[in-house]
């Protein structure tokens, strides 16, 4: 019996030890491999961090150099796809306003710069130059046929900033934009720009387009002061000399041809053809004789 139990004491011992060995290893092979996972983690996140960092400068990178070399179909690849990368706001308002500039300055997409600048207006608001990309978004519908669209966008940029210094040069834009298709709402137009403002370029364009729709609908008595204004005050002898021939152009369709002959023979000849003002001369005198030999007889009392 004592043999027995010693030997049971000794099986006791043995397995205590087998199992405290195991527990050892356990501890020794096992327990680190947790804070190595979480730094191996940590290095992998860091890894993938800095690998995207590295992708986004390498596309900004890129697109800058195909640019700089003239290819600029593969810079707005490289511009498109850093825009899929989660830039920040700022980085992506820069973005859109690049690639718009380039598909409407070097490619003439307009339909695309259209689209990029549309993004930049509505989802960045506070972008510094987002009156500029109003301007252009105009400019590009004006450029492919869609004067009302193009009229939207400056009118909305009037109403996004309203103290702009271009506010009378949109609004001749707007003007002449309307005078495709509604003559009648360009003439509101064009006397916007020429209102309480003093004479310049603008006024000149302005008063020079509200003679011509004038002209066309033959009111000839409200274009002749139109032209009078641009003929007392422009500079350039060029645009005075076509006030002129409209002025007496006006006066020819009121039948007075003396007045527009008048007009013609105290009017600068134009160097290029010295001859064409004598010709005019020549032919309103023409047509005063006619229409003297078509005068009905008067009526015997």
């Amino acid at each position: 019996m004592g043999k027995s139990y010693q030997k049971k004491q000794e099986k006791r011992k043995e397995g205590k030890r087998e199992r405290e060995n195991r527990r050892f290893a356990s501890v020794r092979f096992h327990s680190p491999a947790r804070p190595l996972t979480l730094l191996a983690l940590v290095a992998l996140c860091i890894l993938l961090l800095l690998s995207g960092c590295r992708s986004k400068v390498s596309l900004l990178g890129q697109a800058q150099a195909a640019w700089d070399r003239g290819d600029y179909q593969a810079a707005t690849g490289h511009y498109e796809d850093f825009l899929k990368t989660a830039p920040s706001p700022e980085q992506a308002a820069n973005v859109h306003f690049e690639v718009a500039k380039i598909y409407y300055l070097n490619l003439k997409q307009y339909d695309r710069a259209a689209e990029h600048y549309i993004r930049l207006i509505e989802d960045f608001p506070q972008f510094p130059k987002r009156e500029q990309a109003y301007h252009q978004l105009a400019e590009c519908f004006e450029l492919t046929k869609k004067p009302r669209e193009a009229i939207s966008e400056y009118e909305s940029l009037l109403i996004a900033f309203p103290d702009t210094p271009d506010r009378r040069k949109i609004r001749l834009a707007i003007a002449d934009l309307y005078n495709d298709y509604d003559q009648s709402q360009a003439l509101v137009e064009y006397q916007k720009v020429v209102k309480d403002a003093p004479y310049d370029e603008l006024s000149e364009k302005a008063y020079l387009r509200i003679g011509g729709v004038r002209y066309v609908r033959g009111n000839f008595e409200e274009a002749i002061p139109v032209y009078e204004a641009v003929d007392q005050n422009t500079k350039d002898p060029i645009i005075r000399r076509q006030a002129r021939e409209r002025l007496a152009d006006c006066y020819e369709g009121m039948v007075n041809y003396d007045k527009a002959v008048d007009i013609l023979e105290h009017t600068e000849s134009d160097p290029n053809d010295p001859g064409y003002l004598q010709k005019r001369i020549e032919g309103i005198r023409e047509r005063q004789k006619t229409r003297k030999l078509i005068q009905p007889a008067p009526t015997p009392e």
